[in-house]
């Protein structure tokens, strides 16, 4: 059978998949990993001057979901990012959404996931006070996960936060002692706050209409009585394990295809790890089965999982990081992989034969069109 893993997975449990189940987003996303990087999507013709190889390479579908086109988007990804990290330590808290409310993310996610981030942001904003000793503005990366290791539904969001705020006189203040930031249980319980009455204020403006109203009241009475789960992970001091841990949480999708192996017909094995023991384990599904756990970590079009807040917001950033590094003396250095990355990406690709980088573009061939010329110098 050809074509990836993933797809032949998908075309082996598809036709077991109950149908009315599938969102059509879902179905937007199983038809992009179905095309990805076959003739369905057309492909490029590259052309190597060193051993005159011509080259077909079909299109990649470059859907955010697809395990396949990842790989490329975080390294180009973490190649801009590189040069944001800073010379200080870094804390990795994780807020973790109780499993009451996995139903509330099939009916209303992007409700869901939008009061996630904006809880988050500022539960932590409320604690960078004088009484902290961080009295100014924190920097955070929060990037959406939705699943855990065995692509049931884990709703958590994990946080990248540089130890210090910057003050309003523009001077950055390092957090008092080294290796904590704040109290998770003091973050728990205001986390648990503001994520209830943003919950409770949606639900009265009619925003959760396909939840009912005693639904609603049951759950979040339910979930008010609960502890959640706040976790600091220790601190990340150094700026390759910096870029490590975004590389590891950052453009990921729910499965990768070194996790899984076809055991026959419609018969997949799933390795995970189980953190309870600490040990890699594995489990048999069906393939309809996983696609339909896969399908729930599908988010809604447009939503962006990945965002930036306080001095590491999108339109202050570049000011900020040139501000806090005067701050301490840092000087801002020039990255030559960058620039080295984006020479290779300039002069062509590397041929499969005789692997000299430069190949040269000589035509595109759409899908179900003729192949379009065009000249090169």
């Amino acid at each position: 059978m050809n074509g990836s893993l993933l797809q032949q997975i998908i075309a082996q449990g598809l036709p077991h998949l109950e149908k009315k189940t599938i969102t059509p987003r879902q179905w937007q996303v199983l038809h992009h990993l179905q095309d990805c990087r076959t003739q369905a999507m057309g492909s490029y013709q590259w052309h190597c001057n060193h051993c005159e190889q011509d080259t077909q390479w079909y299109c990649s579908c470059r859907d955010r979901h697809c395990p396949v086109c990842q790989g490329k988007s975080r390294e180009q990804w973490l190649r801009k990012r590189q040069a944001d990290v800073l010379p200080v330590a870094y804390h990795h808290v994780v807020f973790t959404l109780p499993h009451q409310f996995n139903g509330w993310a099939t009916l209303h996610p992007k409700i869901l996931y939008k009061m996630l981030f904006k809880a988050v942001w500022e539960t932590l904003s409320e604690f960078a006070n004088a009484r902290h000793h961080l009295d100014g503005q924190l920097g955070m990366l929060a990037v959406l996960h939705t699943w855990g290791q065995t692509l049931c539904r884990h709703i958590h969001l994990h946080c990248l936060i540089p130890s210090g705020v910057l003050t309003q006189d523009k001077q950055w203040c390092c957090s008092r002692k080294a290796g904590y930031l704040f109290p998770v249980k003091a973050l728990s319980v205001k986390f648990r706050g503001k994520m209830l009455n943003g919950l409770e204020g949606q639900a009265n403006a009619g925003e959760l209409h396909r939840l009912e109203q005693t639904t609603i009241r049951q759950v979040l009475n339910q979930t008010a009585r609960l502890k959640w789960n706040v976790y600091s992970k220790p601190t990340i001091g150094h700026t390759d394990t910096v870029v490590n841990y975004l590389a590891r949480y950052c453009n990921r999708v729910g499965i990768s295809e070194s996790r899984l192996s076809l055991r026959g017909e419609n018969n997949v094995l799933m390795r995970y790890k189980d953190y309870r023991t600490n040990e890699t384990t594995h489990m048999d599904l069906s393939a309809a089965e996983l696609i339909r756990r896969f399908l729930l970590h599908v988010l809604p079009k447009g939503f962006m999982r990945l965002r930036y807040y306080g001095f590491m917001a999108n339109s202050i950033r570049r000011k900020s990081l040139i501000l806090i590094r005067k701050s301490i003396d840092k000087e801002i250095e020039k990255l030559e992989d960058d620039i080295t990355d984006r020479v290779k990406d300039e002069i062509g690709p590397e041929c499969p034969r005789c692997h000299h980088a430069g190949m040269i573009l000589i035509g595109i061939l759409l899908p179900n069109k003729p192949l379009a010329q065009f000249r090169t110098i």
